[in-house]
């Protein structure tokens, strides 16, 4: 089975382009809908990894799209349909099935980069095997880190979403506009909104600090 990684920009020059791209859409936009990207990204900045079920739905969502981007080849010359109709259905599916069943998130996660690590190193008449064996190891060290998933994926999107709605919203401004012109300053203000959103909350995130409080109140009630 021919596997080709995910379709991303080719380097950080490319992505900052795509970002501004973005920005400049934002921009472009009514005014309500800066204010809506910036109202969720600081939910998912603050709370998003406490919030099970709809953390497990846009992770696997947008780990569904990449799967889907992934397996293309294969999964188009069986189905006979395009690449960017299977990553939709496929991001469907994921965020149907991770949002039915959250515990599957953080599995989902791990489990397409060790299935890709592994049929990259794998030679070609063991992809098959290779991808097998890769997805369970991958989706097993996801399970064991779901916290730092949830986390991780909670704060990069929370901080991409706050740095587009703000550069958006001061596109028009001299600040937005420098900012629009420099784009690495954005990914840099992103990049510092997802450090700073995953050390918030790591220690909730998954609902660790839940956990944590139910033998306490055991033990008083007891």
């Amino acid at each position: 089975m021919e596997v080709t990684f995910p379709v991303l920009p080719a380097g950080l020059a490319d992505f900052a382009s795509l970002t501004a791209a973005l920005a400049a859409e934002v921009a472009r936009a009514p005014w309500p809908v800066a204010l809506g990207l910036l109202a969720v990204g600081l939910v998912q900045l603050g709370a998003g990894a406490r919030l099970r079920r709809p953390i497990a739905v846009l992770g696997g969502a947008a780990v569904g799209a990449l799967s889907g981007n992934a397996f293309r080849g294969p999964l188009a010359e069986l189905t006979g349909l395009s690449a960017a109709t299977l990553e939709g259905i496929a991001a469907a599916a994921a965020g149907g099935v991770c949002g039915a069943f959250p515990f599957l998130f953080p599995v989902l996660v791990g489990s397409l980069p060790g299935a890709l690590a592994a049929a990259a190193v794998a030679p070609g008449e063991h992809h098959g095997t290779a991808l097998a064996l890769g997805a369970a190891a991958g989706g097993a060290g996801g399970l064991l880190l779901a916290r730092w998933v949830a986390a991780a994926v909670a704060a990069a999107t929370g901080a991409f979403a706050v740095s587009l709605a703000l550069a958006g919203a001061l596109e028009h401004l001299r600040a937005g506009a420098r900012v629009a012109a420099h784009p690495a300053a954005l990914l840099g203000a992103a990049a510092v909104l997802f450090v700073a959103g995953l050390a918030y909350q790591l220690p909730s995130a998954w609902g660790a600090r839940r956990a944590a409080k139910l033998p306490a109140e055991s033990e008083a009630h007891d």
